[in-house]
């Protein structure tokens, strides 16, 4: 009786790579990968373009026969990290009756990638079956904030990150993570929809519209976490629609109006807030409102503790403190200049 192994060398981080570096790069990278894997396996690789090959060996004694596998496997890995700008994964099936049903097997096996990272040999498991598990941690109320403020990439980031932190559960499989990270899509969906039904429910029929069958099918062909994260950013960018200028405005607003109090609130906070730049928010304040910045937020403070000095008998300090000004002669300062007053002054004046 023969029995069969294959191992499957599959370069880490092809897709990712190729975009970061670039066609004709990558396109060199894999000639010298296949000259590296070629001379490990003596020749007897074929190549699944565009980053796999597939070794097959034979023999009469299985044990054996997975010895010889798991030599040959650390070969290959040290002959692409000597000789290429990659790492690569080889996964290896159990020994099988035939070359078809070894190839299956290690690509089962390959598919545990996901979840244990590249640049190993991952050598036979029993198939893994979904867990009754919860994720480690709920994102939803950050993801909901993200994609209100319609903030594509802080979103895609968020759930890449979410993934990476969920992958490295102990017991969480691939099937298990996928059906996590289809549940935050399916959220994300719920999140930017608009339409409801006549009880406020979500219209589900024209919510999943936004998220095709063929993108959730492609999740369960992807193996590499840095592929899964550009799919995330390329599936958020069609889920999101880009925030317009205004509405980018009116949440920078809406930001400023609740916290104005803050002695500590900078451009920078606000602009973290509502995932844009600080430039972006300066240049909206200038164009949209014909102030800046500053201006805007010391109309709210003032504009709050002219009305405190106005209407209750607190403090000078306690009105600065207030309003977000870390002193009563902070607010002393800006008193004077804004209004041509002091804070007590104009308390005088509003009483008589």
């Amino acid at each position: 009786m023969t029995y069969a192994v294959a191992a499957l060398v599959d370069i880490d981080d092809y897709i990712a790579s190729e975009q970061a570096q670039g066609l004709v790069w990558a396109r060199g990278q894999l000639e010298r990968t296949a000259r590296a894997v070629n001379a490990a396996t003596g020749g007897r690789a074929q190549a699944r373009p565009p980053e796999e090959w597939l070794v097959l060996l034979s023999g009469p004694d299985p044990d054996a026969l997975m010895s010889e596998a798991v030599v040959l496997a650390e070969e290959v890995r040290a002959r692409i990290v000597r000789e290429t700008a990659w790492t690569a994964t080889v996964s290896l099936s159990p020994p099988s009756l035939g070359g078809g049903a070894a190839e299956r097997e290690a690509r089962r096996i390959n598919d545990l990638k996901l979840v244990l990272g590249g640049d190993r040999v991952i050598t036979p498991a029993p198939p893994y079956r979904g867990q009754s598990l919860t994720p480690p941690v709920r994102i939803e109320q950050e993801l909901t904030r993200r994609v209100q403020a319609g903030d594509r990439n802080g979103a895609a980031g968020l759930l890449a990150s979410w993934v990476d932190r969920c992958a490295g559960e102990p017991g969480v499989d691939p099937q298990t993570l996928r059906s996590w990270l289809i549940g935050q899509l399916l959220f994300v969906v719920d999140a930017v929809n608009t339409t409801r039904l006549a009880d406020g429910s979500t219209d589900w029929v024209r919510a999943c519209a936004r998220l095709p069958i063929e993108d959730i099918i492609v999740v369960g062909d992807i193996h590499e976490r840095s592929y899964l994260h550009i799919w995330l950013r390329e599936t958020l960018g069609r889920l999101m629609p880009a925030p317009s200028r205004h509405d980018i405005l009116a949440v920078a607003e809406a930001y400023l109006a609740q916290h104005f109090a803050d002695p500590g609130l900078r451009l920078a906070t606000v602009a973290a807030a509502v995932s844009a730049s600080p430039f972006y928010i300066s240049h909206l304040f200038a164009e949209e409102r014909g102030t800046t910045f500053l201006r805007h937020l010391t109309g709210l403070r003032l504009r709050h503790a002219r009305k405190l000095l106005a209407t209750t008998d607190r403090p000078v300090d306690e009105v600065a403190a207030r309003s977000g000004y870390s002193s009563a002669k902070a607010l002393r300062g800006v008193f004077q200049r804004h209004v041509g007053c002091s804070p007590t002054e104009y308390r005088r004046q509003r009483a008589r």
